[in-house]
């Protein structure tokens, strides 16, 4: 593991020593001193960026959660929720790259300290471009993430201060959620945008097997995946999987989509007719979705909106908790899960929607941070639970320069919890957590 850490720790110096000097050699000639032009006009080009996500929160914890060797009631921590470094770009007239070193959830939970969670490898694709109706590539990538627009989300311009993580298919693929070892095609054709894509996906580590249905620890079949957005107005770049949470009014963007995702006996659950012999069963997810960002008056204002359907068979009575990133020991025999954990996935139909205002401008020049204000809900309505799970959010953004890239968020969020009284589990408490976010994107 060691080896293994350092390792990584020399491909990042590498990998930051390179984005130096490809600044420190353009900066004096280009506008844009993150992006090197390998070509006279730009279009062969390599771009680098990076985002920072810190948070300060306070939780109220699910019962029985753990801090240390206490079980206490709520607790306040500091986070990198997440850590981007990445370059991209056109290094000829078709072959597209991207590559992105990253972490998630850094917290006082790792009892080693930072050094335990060292920078991994999340993007590495190579790319074929046709031309604008079809692409064709592969690697470690969100391509094939899932059914909906925030299966594959772009962190640094979030509405909210998380993605809907049930979206991104988390209980089934690997470590990182939405990036697998995928091929793929996309591309636009007039109003459509599509993406289709094959999975060869991690297998799951350990598994209970039960009743209900859990996910099999069997050698994964093949993932198949695929999105097709219809867009009334502005189209969206395809250029990279990771869509956008708001614009800011600066494009007119109104989009429907449908998605599907399956996997063939990725379920299990016991046999009561057999017990060395478990029912094997396949995970199938539909999904539809509505994204609307436009701005509103000459004044600068704009209103993002979104909504989401998905369809989830995983099989009799799945369900999975969240917590993201949990401030507890992580005890998987909770019903809710430990610390902020609450069910988010599961057998049955979920709804979610998202709505933003962005203020209008200030009144002088001098006026450069925009506010942006925000709601969300997520209804969890599975087979399991007498009633449905439902998770509400209220926040609010303040852009530093204006525009998407560093900016201060406060946000709450408060989730419904369950218990089990013998058939179905019924809704017992809610809890809540704030959350004060500083971003530094570039």
């Amino acid at each position: 593991m060691t080896k293994t850490k350092s390792r990584l720790n020399k491909v990042a110096g590498c990998f930051l020593l390179l984005a130096l000097q490809g600044i420190s050699s353009q900066a004096q000639e280009k506008k844009s001193p993150l992006t090197v032009n390998l070509s006279e006009d730009g279009s062969k080009y390599i771009k680098f960026g990076a985002n920072l996500q810190l948070w300060a929160r306070y939780t109220d914890l699910n019962p029985q959660s753990k801090v240390g060797e206490n079980v206490v009631a709520s607790t306040s921590d500091f986070v990198i929720r997440r850590l981007r470094i990445q370059a991209s770009g056109m290094i000829t007239d078709k072959v597209f790259f991207h590559f992105q070193l990253g972490q998630n959830n850094i917290n006082f939970t790792q009892n080693s300290g930072p050094s335990n969670a060292p920078l991994s490898i999340l993007d590495a694709i190579g790319e074929y471009r046709f031309n604008n109706k079809i692409h064709v590539g592969g690697g470690l990538t969100a391509w094939g993430a899932g059914t909906t627009r925030y299966s594959a989300n772009s962190s640094a311009s979030q509405l909210t201060l998380d993605a809907p993580l049930y979206q991104q298919n988390i209980n089934i693929s690997s470590t990182f959620g939405n990036r697998n070892l995928s091929i793929y095609a996309k591309g636009i054709l007039d109003h459509f945008s599509y993406r289709v894509a094959i999975t060869n996906p991690y297998r799951y580590a350990t598994s209970s097997l039960n009743a209900n249905t859990t996910i099999s620890t069997k050698t994964p079949h093949a993932q198949y995946a695929g999105m097709l957005t219809y867009s009334f107005a502005d189209m969206e770049s395809n250029n990279e999987p990771y869509n956008k949470g708001t614009y800011l009014g600066t494009k007119k963007i109104f989009n429907i989509g449908i998605g599907y995702l399956t996997q063939s006996k990725a379920m299990w659950r016991s046999n009561p007719d057999d017990a060395s012999n478990p029912i094997l069963t396949d995970m199938k997810v539909l999904g539809l979705d509505l994204f609307y960002d436009k701005p509103l008056s000459p004044k600068g204002d704009a209103l993002t909106v979104y909504a989401a359907y998905n369809n989830l068979d995983y099989g009799k009575n799945y369900i999975r908790s969240i917590a993201t990133p949990n401030p507890a020991i992580v005890d998987a025999t909770l019903i809710n899960g430990s610390g902020n954990g609450f069910i988010a996935v599961g057998t049955g139909n979920i709804y979610y929607a998202q709505l933003g205002y962005l203020l209008p401008k200030g009144a002088t020049t001098k006026s450069k941070g925009r506010l942006q204000a925000y709601a969300a809900t997520q209804i969890a309505d599975l087979q399991i639970l007498e009633t449905p799970m439902s998770m509400y959010e209220l926040g609010a953004n303040y852009y530093l320069t204006g525009t998407l890239g560093p900016k201060l968020s406060l946000g709450y969020q408060n989730r419904a919890l369950f218990e089990n009284t013998g058939g179905k589990y019924t809704q017992n408490d809610r809890k809540g957590m704030a959350m004060l976010q500083f971003q530094v994107s570039f």
